[in-house]
């Protein structure tokens, strides 16, 4: 496997550590508050209607400029919520929330940021600095959430098989 597809995987496996899904046994069944994990796959179970999503505290809703009793409906390895997921699917045409397309969404956001190029040349600090608005995981996210550290996240790039500039 040469180093730019190692990187795209070692990238996606940093993502899914800092998301916190990578504990669970399927990472792509996993709900936000880990209350619920997804029966199938065949859409985002917030488009279904498997799950309605979970209460953020009232906190973490204003600190993301939403009113209190919001909802969060990340769902899958990279927490795509409800309304990322659809753009995402729609634009790409993905057939369902597998894992190989909640992998192909995952990238298409990382794209999406200005940070694949990034990631393909082992830039991972640069690559994490754009995608942070997109992952509340990522330093540098508004959203309230815990972060995690850039030198921790630059060890799980590596422990993935990453290779650093």
């Amino acid at each position: 496997m040469g180093d730019i597809l190692r990187n795209q995987q070692a990238f996606l496996a940093l993502i899914r550590w800092a998301e916190g899904t990578d504990r669970e046994p399927d990472a792509y069944r996993v709900c936000y508050g880990y209350k619920h994990t997804i029966k199938s796959l065949a859409e985002h179970p917030a488009l279904s209607g498997e799950w309605k999503g979970e209460r953020l505290p009232d906190e973490m809703c204003r600190k993301a400029g939403l009113g209190s009793g919001c909802v969060s409906t990340a769902a899958g390895a990279y927490q795509l919520i409800k309304p990322t997921w659809r753009g995402v699917r729609d634009r790409l045409r993905l057939p369902d929330f597998g894992p190989e397309n909640q992998d192909r969404a995952a990238l298409y956001l990382v794209a999406n940021c200005g940070a694949l190029q990034d990631v393909h040349a082992g830039r991972i600090r640069d690559a994490v600095s754009k995608c942070s608005r997109e992952w509340a995981s990522l330093p540098g996210n508004f959203a309230g959430q815990p972060q995690r550290k850039q030198d921790d996240l630059i060890a799980a790039f590596q422990r993935a098989g990453g290779v650093l500039v």
